[in-house]
C-alpha cells in the first residue's frame, strides 16, 4: 500500500450496506479498507470476506460489562491504526476514552439533517414529525449522540404518500453517495476544522 493512501477501519453491527457501498467505490478515492470491526456476528462480517478486507470481532456477548467491552475495543482500534475510523451502522455509543484516543478520526453516518432527529432511528422520527425534507449527515463522532461537527449532507424530499419503508430506501442510497463522497474528501484533500466548521481544501 503507498503512503499516500489512507488507512481505513469500518466499525459495523448490521447489514453493512454503507459498508458496501466504500468497497464497492474503492477506486474512486486514495484509501483502502484494511479491517472490518463488529461487535456481533452479522452480515458485514460475510461482506468483509467476500472482498478479503480481515475481519476483528470484539463480541459485546463475550464481556462481562460495557467497560470490558469498551476496553478491548480501544485496544484493538490502537491495533489497527488507521487515519480515520468509520462508523457504518455500529450501534454502540463510542466512550470519552475512545472518542479522545482519536480526535476528529473518527466518522459516523446519521440518516437525518442534524442537528435535527438526533439519536435511534432519526427517519421514523422525522417521518411521523411531519417535515417536508429530512436526509442523511456525516459528522466527527464527539462525546455527545449525533452531535458533532458535521462534515456532509444530503436532502430527501418527503413527497405527498411517501411510507417509511419508502423513505427509509431514499435515504439508504443518499447515504451510499455521501459517504464515499465523504470519505474520497478525507483521503485526498487537508481537513481543517475550526469549532463546528469543517472544510476541505
Amino acid at each position: 500500500m503507498e503512503k499516500s493512501r489512507k488507512r481505513l477501519v469500518v466499525l459495523a453491527s448490521g447489514e453493512g450496506t454503507n459498508f458496501q457501498a466504500l468497497i464497492d467505490a474503492k477506486g474512486q478515492y486514495p484509501g483502502e479498507i484494511t479491517a472490518l470491526v463488529v461487535d456481533r456476528e452479522c452480515n458485514a462480517v460475510k461482506r468483509a470476506e467476500r472482498h478479503g478486507i480481515p475481519v476483528v470481532k470484539v463480541l459485546a456477548k463475550d464481556c462481562k460489562d460495557k467497560r470490558e467491552f469498551n476496553t478491548r475495543l480501544l485496544q484493538e482500534l490502537e491495533k489497527l491504526r488507521a487515519d480515520y475510523y468509520l462508523l457504518a451502522g455500529f450501534m454502540r455509543i463510542l466512550p470519552p476514552e475512545i472518542v479522545h484516543r482519536f480526535p476528529k478520526r473518527i466518522v459516523n453516518i446519521h440518516p437525518s439533517l442534524l442537528p435535527a432527529f438526533p439519536g435511534v432511528d432519526g427517519v421514523k422520527d422525522a417521518y411521523l414529525y411531519g417535515v417536508k425534507y429530512t436526509g442523511c449527515t456525516v459528522h466527527f463522532v464527539d462525546e455527545g449522540v449525533d452531535t458533532g461537527p458535521i462534515i456532509g449532507q444530503r436532502v430527501v424530499e418527503i413527497v405527498d404518500g411517501e411510507t417509511l419503508e419508502s423513505l427509509r430506501e431514499k435515504i439508504h442510497q443518499k447515504e451510499h453517495q455521501l459517504y464515499v463522497e465523504v470519505v474520497k474528501n478525507l483521503c485526498s484533500k487537508r481537513v481543517v476544522v475550526n469549532g463546528r466548521k469543517v472544510e476541505f481544501f
